[in-house]
């Protein structure tokens, strides 16, 4: 028996599942929705939404018209001054060393070259790639989802499995019972059957113990109180061909990081455009704008400015050639994205192809363990067969069915994972 619980344990560490029962009410559907609905950054779909629309109001706002107040108190070491000429009548006022100016400034944007406009579309490239980052996250859950949802089918379907044979071995020990009486068995003939019956039930115990930790996890992940694993739906996977595709989030975050340069190009592009706005400014101080009348005064300026780096010493240019490389790092991070998908695209196709031909032949061996099984029951009965012959036949079956379910589970699970790396989840 030691080999059989050996396989046991190997084969129980694939994520995987076998069948369901009839009445199952959960869905992997459901346990997704449910997990991406209980996925604290999910929140942050509407946390962006709520930052793009700040960041596109204060934007707006470089449209309006900006007013400062401004004053100022100085006391100067020197003034400008006219030596007296000497005519009578004829005086020119001195200038006060100290000189007090409030102010009041007015600027008018006009046109600043598309600046505020590509702004925006930049903040909406930043909105698409958080939002884009938080579905990458949302993804991977799923997948982690969705392989937790897998090894508890096969958990369940595997302890269905031990517990036929508990069920099997006890037949056989109240047969050995009445064949101990009748000297037809020996004492150790029955003792090998009780050790196999409990070795199998300490089988049982470890692996309800790991499902139910399973089931606790996947509780957990989606917000649902899953008591049982028999509540579980099998996923119907029902795919004649399987065509390459690239539908993977990560690949869409790809494409909106280059948005986002081409956008930063534009961007770049309006610094060398010229800015034209209208200003005003009113005052009050000693001096004025007239400089030779010493009393305060009132005073008003309106007018226009044009602001134009007509030279940068290329730095505009350069920083065009620093997008540009960015650029097609992210173009070399794509076309690589997509080389590894293939190759895991053509590993996941050939071991759908495998498992196909696989389940063929575990059929027929099934069929025959099964019969040989009931032979040496029969022996065993009339004491023809001895019960560690029969312990072997047995095992054979049973790692004839596990291989079995394991190859459906297999072909099953590699197919969904066709799915889940195309990006099709």
């Amino acid at each position: 028996m030691s080999k059989l619980f050996v396989y046991l344990n190997i084969l129980l560490f694939v994520p995987l599942f076998l069948a369901a029962q009839q009445h199952d009410t959960i869905s992997l559907g459901k346990c997704l929705q449910k997990a991406e609905k209980n996925f604290s950054k999910s929140k942050q779909f509407v946390l962006n939404r709520e930052n793009l629309k700040l960041k596109k109001d204060i934007l707006n706002k470089n449209h309006l018209p900006t007013l400062n107040l401004n004053g100022q108190v100085s006391y100067q070491s020197d003034v400008t001054s006219v030596p007296n000429i000497p005519i009578t009548g004829f005086y020119i006022p001195s200038i006060s060393k100290d000189w007090y100016r409030i102010n009041l400034d007015l600027e008018q944007l006009i046109w600043d070259g598309g600046f505020t406009s590509e702004q925006k579309k930049l903040e909406t490239d930043n909105y698409q790639i958080a939002n884009q980052n938080v579905r990458v996250s949302i993804y991977q859950l799923k997948q982690q989802v969705s392989i937790l949802y897998f090894k508890i089918l096969f958990y369940r379907e595997n302890i269905r499995l031990i517990n036929l044979m508990i069920d099997d071995l006890n037949v056989r020990i109240k047969e050995a019972n009445i064949a101990l009486k009748n000297g037809i068995l020996l004492q150790s003939d029955l003792d090998m059957l009780v050790v196999s019956e409990k070795q199998a039930e300490q089988l049982h115990i470890q692996k309800q113990a790991e499902l139910n930790g399973l089931l606790a996890a996947l509780s957990e992940r989606c917000n649902l109180n899953i008591s049982s694993a028999q509540s579980l739906n099998v996923p119907q996977i029902s795919l004649k061909k399987f065509p390459f595709e690239n539908n993977r989030p990560e690949l869409k975050l790809l494409t909106l990081q280059q948005n986002k340069l081409q956008t930063l190009t534009l961007l770049t592009s309006t610094k060398r455009k010229p800015i034209f706005k209208a200003f005003g400014q009113a005052g009050y101080g000693r001096p004025g704008y007239d400089m030779l009348n010493d009393d305060f005064q009132t005073y008003y300026m309106v007018g226009f400015r044009l602001h134009w780096n007509i030279w940068d010493w290329g730095k505009i240019k350069q920083e065009k050639k620093s997008i540009n490389i960015q650029r097609e790092i992210l173009q070399t991070e794509k076309e690589t994205f997509t080389q590894n998908l293939r190759v895991v695209y053509q590993k996941k196709l050939a071991a759908i192809y495998k498992y196909q031909k696989l389940i063929k032949n575990d059929q027929l061996i099934v069929n025959l363990q099964e019969n040989i099984v009931k032979t040496a029951n029969y022996k065993l009965k009339n004491g023809t067969l001895t019960t560690s012959s029969y312990l072997v036949e047995l095992n054979k079956q049973m790692k004839a069915l596990l291989d079995m379910g394991a190859h459906k589970i297999q072909f099953l699970f590699a197919k969904y994972q066709y799915i889940s790396s195309i990006g099709n989840l």
